[in-house]
């Protein structure tokens, strides 16, 4: 069951970070907006000049409580009221939030919309049909269905993103029945067309892993900075079907492809987990730093990566976690309850390294038979969410306990998930990889993993597994990549 609001979103020419929004939805006292996300706050102090009104259109009197609390004398349904979308300060918050320039934005309902104040039944989601009013110069484009009329019929409010501005281009391709699209201005190092061909190798990657595509479209929105950022910087998020990714404009075309590679192998891995799955929870250990893991194998499948890059990605992350406050202090699905309060390098690095650990410790027990993306697989079969592709899922299923029982699944893992994701494990590279056929060494302030000089047999399969090209290594066949 879906509650529903309607809008209509008015973007003010000549007054650049201000919308003005205005509809209906259910009689409530009580109005809420987000204040807090993804460690941005303040939020709620965007919303101004709160109206509410009765249904014969006599405004109703309110009173600010907090940021982004008010309250009316008595239940009104209609609404009107401004929101503030100066960029946020941090660049990075860009991806996160809402905001709008003079020249784009990205407009977010999960910040812009009144929270409701009644419980949504289990499996039930917050619907909107939204309107834009625009200045003529203006365009919008976004992943929700558009209806005749030119409104947009949103499934879950809280996914929904829209992308406005006065020089948007878009192009689009196929993919394994996914009509995938590209929303982009301004001028990159690389062609628009050279973006979504990149787009599409990862998704047919990512398509092996889980068997299935996660939805019938998808969108990558691809924009600069609203605010200065280093130019090689770059900050992303997934919602829904859409991609969010901000990055710095690189001069050179072979950086700026490098550069995008690394968002896009990650972020574009959310459309399926957690985006694609019916699981709720605190579960970020896994569908952020599995996640990072699994990005960079699919880097090394494309050749976006060496295989030593790979294992120099292991080593960086080793240190970050090594260095990080209180990295062995909790476990990852405690640290996970805490990701934007100290949690972060082990929700990141910390899982990283784990998921790493568990592929090849899978590999090794079943002679290449079984990988991390077995895991992958049977996760979507069970919990894939019926906007995936089709089929009704249980809802509010916990993402921790069905994360964990996939990984347990597999045989001979089953100790696994206890001593190293619900205990909270001190990660000890140097004596966990020898067995794999790598070795640890520490050179200065930093950690390098490298491939043994001489491997077994069985060892030598299972990095072949992971992209290893002993081949390279032997002087009578020259250098190879």
């Amino acid at each position: 069951m879906a509650r529903q609001v309607n809008v209509t979103v008015r973007v003010l020419p000549g007054s650049p970070g201000r919308v003005v929004i205005e509809g209906n939805c259910e009689p409530t006292k009580v109005w809420s907006f987000r204040n807090d996300y993804a460690g941005v706050s303040e939020l709620g102090g965007r919303v101004e000049a709160l109206k509410v009104f009765a249904p014969t259109g006599a405004e109703i009197p309110v009173h600010k409580i907090a940021p982004g609390q008010f309250e009316a004398a008595t239940a009104a349904s209609k609404f009107r009221y401004e929101v503030n979308l100066a960029s946020p300060a941090r660049a990075s918050d860009a991806a996160r939030v809402s905001w709008l320039s003079e020249a784009r934005g990205l407009l977010m309902l999960a910040d812009l919309l009144p929270v409701s104040q009644s419980k949504v039944p289990s499996g039930g989601r917050e619907g909107a049909t939204v309107r834009f009013s625009l200045p003529e110069f203006c365009a919008v484009y976004s992943s929700e269905k558009e209806n005749a009329q030119g409104e947009f019929e949103v499934a879950d409010a809280e996914r929904a993103v829209f992308v406005v501005g006065t020089h948007l281009r878009s192009s689009h391709t196929n993919v394994s029945g996914m009509t995938f699209g590209l929303v982009t201005d301004g001028e990159w190092a690389f062609a628009d067309g050279e973006a979504l061909k990149m787009s599409a190798d990862v998704l047919k990657i990512d398509r092996e892993v889980f068997g299935a595509m996660p939805s019938k479209q998808g969108t990558l929105v691809l924009l600069p900075f609203p605010q200065p950022a280093a130019v090689s910087t770059w900050s992303a998020e997934t919602r829904g079907s859409t991609v969010m990714l901000l990055m710095g404009r690189l001069p050179s075309k072979t950086a700026a492809l490098s550069q995008l590679s690394v968002p896009l192998t990650h972020e574009l891995f959310h459309l399926w987990v957690p985006n694609g799955l019916a699981l709720e929870g605190d579960y970020d250990w896994f569908y952020e730093g599995f996640t990072i893991y699994q990005a960079a194998r699919t880097a090394v499948s494309l050749g976006l990566l060496t295989f030593q890059e790979f294992l120099n990605a292991i080593a960086r992350a080793y240190d970050a976690y090594a260095s990080g406050v209180d990295h062995d202090r909790w476990s990852l699905v405690e640290a996970s309850q805490r990701r934007w309060t100290g949690g972060e390098f082990v929700v990141y690095q910390k899982s990283m390294l784990v998921a790493f650990l568990y592929d090849l410790k899978l590999r090794s027990l079943s002679r290449g038979k079984r990988s991390l993306a077995d895991v992958y697989r049977e996760l979507f079969r069970q919990h894939h969410s019926a906007e995936g592709v089709g089929a009704e899922a249980e809802p509010s299923s916990d993402g921790n306990h069905a994360a964990i029982t996939a990984l347990d699944r597999l045989s001979g893992t089953q100790s696994f998930a206890q001593a190293f994701i619900r205990r909270a494990v001190v990660i000890d590279l140097p004596s966990e990889l020898p067995p794999f056929g790598l070795r640890v060494e520490r050179l200065g302030l930093r950690t390098r993993v490298s491939v043994n000089e001489s491997l077994t047999r069985q060892q030598r399969d299972l990095l072949r597994e992971l992209g290893y090209n002993d081949v390279a290594r032997s002087p009578r066949q020259g250098k190879h990549d």
